[in-house]
């Protein structure tokens, strides 16, 4: 899948068609498929602007948690990963471009598009930082509604990344569970525990108890019902909350 990546050099605008082919400037020969995908992608940020603004956040990290959801859902939407032209190790390239769209705020005809220039981080990190950060936690988070998501991780993107670093309880029916455990918190004490430093307590317990490697790492939370999980989860996580809840404190956070 050939992508057309776009610069701007002292105030010109000009763009490159990247793949993943050893000889980088026959990259040209597909500028008309690269054309046609960078039009697809305008009309995946539309959709992910207007998905961004469906919940008006007043909170910062509310509002980068929700553009983190709305871009995972658009790109889930628009079929962009499904596409049989992309081949493996393309991702990078195509992470580039939608990036860089939203950095220069540049649509496919070259007019500008203020609106996406909110979607990403203001810069622009490497491929990889890209990839994790913003869209394979984008997709990975708008496997939940919003509102679901919402409540697993009270809003924070800081909070949701310390449950995706984890591999082994990035699982679907771990954070619906998560959700509902919230959900059943007086809204003062799950406002306390979804502090990003009183939330990381919680999100290595749950790695404890369900461990990607080793001991204990055979049964993993797909492996439960919702109630099983349920119950197993309220073990995990009651004695933490309430020690954290009545001290009413934020720790100080520690490398783990």
């Amino acid at each position: 899948m050939p992508v057309k990546v776009w610069n701007r050099d002292n105030g010109t605008l000009s763009s490159v068609v990247e793949t993943v082919r050893r000889a980088s400037l026959r990259g040209e020969l597909f500028r008309v498929d690269a054309e046609a995908l960078d039009r697809e992608i305008d009309r995946m940020l539309d959709r992910a602007v207007e998905l961004a603004v469906v919940v008006v956040a007043t909170e910062s990290e509310q509002q980068a948690f929700i553009k983190r959801w709305a871009v995972g859902r658009a790109l889930m939407e628009s079929g962009l990963l499904q596409s049989e032209q992309l081949d493996p190790g393309e991702e990078k390239w195509l992470w580039q471009a939608i990036a860089r769209k939203c950095r220069l705020g540049v649509r496919a005809d070259g007019s500008s598009e203020a609106a996406w220039q909110e979607l990403t981080p203001n810069r622009e990190p490497d491929p990889t930082r890209l990839e994790r950060d913003v869209f394979a936690v984008g997709l990975w988070l708008q496997e939940q509604e919003l509102a679901t998501a919402m409540m697993a991780f009270g809003g924070s993107r800081t909070n949701a990344r310390e449950v995706y670093r984890r591999g082994a309880i990035r699982t679907k029916n771990l954070r619906d569970v998560l959700a509902c455990w919230f959900e059943e918190l007086e809204p003062s004490r799950r406002s306390i525990l979804t502090r990003p430093g009183n939330f990381l307590p919680l999100a290595r317990a749950l790695a404890t108890r369900f461990p990607g490697r080793g001991p204990g790492s055979a049964k993993r939370p797909v492996h439960y019902s919702n109630e099983e999980l349920y119950a197993e989860v309220c073990k995990v996580l009651d004695p933490i909350a309430n020690e954290l809840a009545s001290s009413d404190a934020e720790p100080v956070l520690k490398n783990p």
